[in-house]
């Protein structure tokens, strides 16, 4: 029998603490900004970069809808900038901005060993996350996440986040796997209990309180990787 392991990232693999709106991040990115000829005063690139994020999930047709924080900042730099903007660069723009409103970043304690242990006993092992690609996957390469996953699938690149059970299912078809065989891990009840449990997998709580959440359970509960190696053997 096949046996893959899901998990979340933030909240689950990564500890994580931002601040997006604090001000000094637009008084720093505006001034940088200001070096590739985009005039846009502080105060104003704060409310454009809301604005457009409102704009995007409104018109979305989807009942989770997600951003592409990329696209938020190409379309800023193409409506204040004096010329066009290269992939490359609007992405530098992107991660500083992540770099700035960062307050925390950490792996979780115990986490690389309870991946490696995973690893030698034949898992399959892939990231599903409410997540934005174009400073998320540098993150995961940052902190050596990468050489555990077979792949990272992020919210941003499909315009829909969980619970929408559509990104467990592609997560499942990609490694191989059914439901049966498939248990995710995660940090939020309402997006990752649910979405997990209507995909039919067995959901694992990470640092939550350990009760059921509109009528779904979870079938495991822990808050220390020294644990989930039992717990796993518990359920299989």
């Amino acid at each position: 029998m096949k046996r893959a392991i899901f998990f979340d990232l933030y909240g689950t693999l990564i500890d994580i603490r931002t601040d997006e709106g604090d001000p000094w991040i637009y008084d720093s990115l505006s001034r940088y900004l200001s070096y590739y000829r985009v005039g846009v005063p502080p105060d104003v690139l704060k409310k454009a970069y809301s604005d457009e994020v409102q704009r995007t999930l409104k018109s979305s047709p989807e009942m989770y809808p997600e951003v592409d924080v990329f696209k938020v900042f190409d379309v800023i730099m193409h409506r204040y900038g004096k010329k066009r903007y290269t992939k490359g660069v609007v992405a530098g723009v992107a991660m500083l901005f992540r770099a700035l409103a960062r307050r925390h970043f950490a792996a979780f304690p115990g986490m690389y060993d309870a991946l490696g242990s995973l690893s030698g006993k034949g898992y399959k092992t892939a990231v599903i996350s409410d997540a934005q690609w174009v400073f998320t996957e540098p993150e995961i390469s940052m902190l050596g996440l990468d050489r555990f996953f077979r792949f990272k699938l992020l919210s941003s690149r499909f315009g829909f986040k969980k619970p929408d059970v559509r990104l467990f299912q592609i997560a499942m078809e990609r490694l191989g796997v059914r439901p049966e065989e498939s248990i995710y891990i995660g940090d939020n009840p309402a997006k990752d209990l649910v979405g997990s449990k209507k995909a039919g997998m067995k959901f694992i709580l990470f640092r939550s309180e350990c009760k059921a959440y509109n009528g779904l359970q979870p079938d495991k509960c822990f808050s220390n990787y020294s644990e989930l190696d039992v717990l796993l053997r518990e359920l299989w």
